[in-house]
């Protein structure tokens, strides 16, 4: 019976050692409820499912916000969010989830890939709009509407690409004209 009490307690001092090692506990969650969560997202933007990719990760972090996978989530679904055919996503996006990663704190194993893709999604926004700021990227859920602000700001890259374009096929225009105009002998 002692002997039964002691391993008990030399296993209990291992799972709380264990939980110290990143600085998080498993909050409720799983080692196998994070990797089983993480293989369903990126099988589903695998397979461009991006916004149930989102929602996977996202919903993990709010039933379970203490735990390692909900700083993790952050970090997977902005590395999602840079996917440049996922239209439901931005760089804005992209950059406020890693630096929610990186201030989460503790040993984050991707803290060096989160800074450069942070730096990488910053220069990717470079056309002087104001960063879009999510509320809560962490701990929420992806099935709320796009804010006010994510709208205008779409709307304002949408347009500015519009009139780039417009230009670019004047210039087009332009050019054609000159190419075609009769030389004089």
């Amino acid at each position: 019976m002692l002997s039964t009490i002691v391993r008990r307690m030399a296993l209990a001092a291992l799972l709380v050692a264990a939980g110290c090692v990143t600085g998080r506990s498993l909050g409720g969650a799983t080692s196998s409820d994070w990797r089983d969560t993480l293989a369903r997202a990126t099988a589903a933007a695998s397979d461009h499912r991006y916004a149930d990719a989102d929602r996977l990760l996202a919903d993990f972090a709010a039933r379970y916000p203490t735990s390692e996978g909900a700083a993790e989530s952050a970090y997977w679904r902005g590395v999602i969010a840079l996917e440049p055919s996922n239209r439901d996503a931005s760089p804005q996006i992209a950059a406020a989830l890693f630096e929610t990663y990186s201030r989460a704190g503790g040993a984050l194993p991707h803290r060096l890939e989160a800074n450069i893709l942070h730096d990488v999604a910053v220069r990717l926004q470079g056309t002087g709009s104001a960063a879009v700021a999510i509320a809560s990227p962490i701990g929420s859920s992806s099935t709320a509407s796009p804010s006010g602000a994510d709208l205008r700001a779409k709307d304002t890259e949408i347009q500015r690409l519009k009139d780039e374009l417009a230009k670019a096929n004047d210039e087009l225009e332009r050019i054609k004209r000159r190419l075609t105009a009769p030389t004089k002998p």
